[in-house]
């Protein structure tokens, strides 16, 4: 079998709650956005977006856009990035470079296809972590490596998968208990898993 070609997409439709501009160390303009997607299957949460400045003024054709109409609901396309915070917990944000104003149902949601990394946790109340590694060409010519920590919720019975598969996976950013009964939303919020699939099993691989 060929060598399967790793991906990593993330959108966020929402409403802009605020927009930040900064400058990097090095020098670069970009936005910190910050975009409310709470909603029924998410919950309370709110995506982190950065916007890089790029030779055609990308950001400052977006904040035009955004101070004509700041009421509008937005989709942001990019991909998706976590890191880990001072406290030890993993945070997701987005690197977007397309925007569109656009009416939809309030969301961040990605797609990744990369190797499983590690061997999957086990089943608890909180859902099975994986971690999974995405390989891909960055603007520098070198291949980057980026490592994701998703969650299977515990209510869906996934496929199973084990180190050194090569899965796709297709969730959202949400808290781990949305609309309850009394509703509220409740627990952390993480890249949770709705769709996974086993492209090629480590079994399978040369």
């Amino acid at each position: 079998m060929s060598e399967i070609k790793h991906f990593n997409a993330g959108n966020v439709f929402g409403k802009i709650m605020e927009v930040k501009q900064e400058e990097s160390e090095g020098g670069k303009e970009y936005l910190q956005i910050q975009v409310d997607v709470s909603g029924d299957k998410s919950g309370r949460v709110t995506a982190y977006c950065r916007m890089w400045n790029n030779d055609h003024g990308r950001i400052h054709e977006f904040m035009s856009e955004f101070k004509a109409n700041p009421a509008d609901l937005y989709w942001f396309k990019g991909f998706l990035g976590q890191y880990v915070s001072k406290q030890g917990d993993v945070m997701n944000n987005f690197t977007v470079f397309q925007w569109e104003r656009k009416k939809a149902e309030k969301r961040a949601v990605f797609i990744l296809k990369g190797e499983v990394s590690h061997h999957p946790s086990g089943l608890t109340c909180g859902g099975q972590m994986i971690k999974l590694v995405v390989r891909r060409d960055g603007t520098n010519g070198q291949q980057q490596e980026e490592e994701f920590e998703v969650w299977a919720p515990g209510e869906d019975l996934l496929e199973p998968v084990a180190k050194g598969d090569v899965i796709e996976v297709k969730g959202l950013i949400r808290q781990k208990d949305v609309d309850d009964f009394y509703g509220g939303s409740d627990g952390p919020i993480r890249a949770f898993v709705g769709k996974l699939s086993v492209i090629q099993s480590a079994q399978e691989q040369p």
